[in-house]
């Protein structure tokens, strides 16, 4: 879902802002965030590691010697990579997308007007998109094992992740097939209970058919099958989570403000401090019903913590995370 609502707003923005501004944005909201993110919290999940290994020096010679000298990773960062990239390939392929864009939904039929819930229109973009991502990660599969790495990049993982941003493009007054319009209890329940459906599939076949080995290792037919039911049941959660929070959370208020500018700041400082939590509370000679809602409330805590009072009324803090502005507390009432 993320990166399908990425590839919306990038095609949104390009068209209302152009090349230049698009780019500068871009770099404001991802390029610099993604840097200082690698730097100052990425380590920390390969410092971990390090320790339960056996390293023996502290968290700043790891950081210099080991990290930054010899071999940097994104961690919890990799959408953010993979978000840098998109952008470039993007702005490279855009005319070819638009007529993509234009041939698979065409205006005349999806754009305009209001579309009923659980309409046909909307069952066939599913299908479609479910369609699209299939093709495009059955051809990369074909080439690439599923974990093959090139420079942190996962050939599979990226081109499926690519299918999904390049589709937001193509929605762009046609939102309510798929991002805006009227929802109903029933339509929800359907697309949880497609989604639920599908999955158990997609279970299925995972077991006779394991991603990891080459295309076609148990037959052609039973890859092709496997890759469609991820892709379609993929396709069914995004819009059955989009169509659920238009259901419960349509408002918008100072909190719900609050939250949405706080998440990227909260996602790339969490991480650190979930691992570093985690390490030492492992150690102790607590149950599991004990350790995990310690873990889990510390963690919120002091992440909340950091960025309500160390982060959001620092303009410098919040450039460096991917926040172009300072945000208000939140009121609730």
């Amino acid at each position: 879902m993320f990166f399908f609502l990425s590839g919306y707003f990038s095609e949104r923005t390009f068209r209302s802002k152009g090349i230049f501004d698009f780019i500068r944005l871009r770099g404001f909201r991802i390029i610099i965030p993604l840097i200082s993110g690698i730097i100052l919290f990425a380590p920390m999940q390969y410092y971990i590691t390090a320790l339960i290994a056996g390293y023996q020096e502290n968290y700043f010679v790891f950081l210099w010697n080991e990290f930054l000298q010899k071999y940097p990773r994104p961690s919890h960062l990799w959408f953010l990579q993979y978000l840098v990239l998109y952008t470039f390939l993007y702005v490279a392929i855009r005319p070819i997308l638009s007529k993509i864009g234009q041939y698979l939904f065409p205006y005349s039929r999806y754009g305009g007007a209001e579309i009923e819930p659980a309409s046909k229109k909307r069952w066939e973009v599913l299908l479609i998109l479910g369609l699209w991502s299939s093709f495009w990660t059955c051809l990369i599969n074909y080439f690439f094992l599923k974990d093959t790495t090139y420079f942190t990049v996962e050939p599979v993982q990226f081109v499926y992740d690519i299918s999904f941003f390049t589709a937001g493009g193509f929605f762009l007054g046609k939102e309510k097939t798929i991002l805006m319009g009227r929802t109903e209890g029933k339509e929800i329940l359907l697309l949880g209970i497609l989604a639920l459906f599908v999955f158990k599939g997609f279970y299925w076949i995972k077991e006779i058919d394991p991603f990891w080995s080459y295309f076609g290792y148990t037959g052609d037919w039973r890859r092709i099958l496997h890759i469609f039911l991820k892709c379609l049941g993929g396709w069914l959660w995004v819009s059955f989570f989009i169509r659920l929070f238009q259901f419960f959370f349509a408002g918008k208020n100072s909190f719900s403000e609050y939250l949405r500018d706080s998440s990227l700041p909260v996602y790339l400082v969490h991480h650190p401090i979930t691992l570093g939590i985690g390490y030492v509370i492992v150690q102790k000679p607590w149950s599991l019903w004990v350790k995990f809602p310690i873990h889990l409330l510390s963690t919120y805590f002091l992440t909340f913590a950091i960025y309500h009072f160390v982060i959001r009324n620092s303009h410098l803090l919040n450039s460096i995370l991917g926040n172009a502005r300072n945000v208000s507390p939140p009121k609730i009432s």
